[in-house]
């Protein structure tokens, strides 16, 4: 098992979610660069660092409108270039850095009988679920590049940690 491989399943062992952005490509997809995705509803994620800075663009040199601490949660309402979430800080749009977030769990049902992948797409074994299976939404699969790769939840089903993909799940 690759190096990057081994950190994603020792941090999904520990429970620990998406506390590594940058673990490994979970599931293979193109790179993204230069788009935008926006969630049909807000995401909820916590912050992971002792401060992390909210800035006016999905950039570094975006100006400084504040900042946000450790273990504040944060709604997102989108992602740029996988590596900027957009928050609403202060009434006004923002952006912080994907590197130091860690998405909450939640619940989602199966929309359809759906393939389960454990422990990732590309090496694991299809377990099939069937409509209407309750399961825990961890995060997302990650690209080759190490952003998100939101063709791909990274879920609980009874304990076992795998892969279904985001479009046969319904949040609740």
């Amino acid at each position: 098992m690759k190096k990057k491989q081994v950190m994603l399943a020792l941090t999904a062992a520990a429970g620990l979610g998406l506390t590594a952005l940058h673990s490994a490509p979970a599931a293979k997809a193109a790179p993204l660069h230069d788009i935008s995705v926006s969630m049909p509803s807000s995401d909820s994620y916590i912050i992971k660092t002792g401060k992390l800075n909210v800035r006016t663009e999905p950039n570094h040199k975006g100006d400084i409108l504040g900042t946000v601490s450790s273990e504040q949660k944060v709604k997102v309402y989108g992602f740029v270039n996988a590596d900027w979430a957009q928050i609403h800080f202060k009434g006004k749009k923002a952006y912080i850095s994907t590197h130091f977030l860690m998405k909450t769990a939640s619940q989602a049902k199966t929309t359809k009988q759906t393939a389960f992948y454990t422990p990732t797409p590309e090496n694991g074994k299809a377990k099939q679920l069937s409509s209407g299976t309750e399961v825990t939404i961890l995060g997302w699969g990650f690209s080759e590049n190490g952003g998100f790769d939101f063709t791909w939840a990274f879920v609980d089903y009874g304990g076992v940690k795998g892969y279904i993909h985001t479009k046969d799940l319904q949040m609740r």
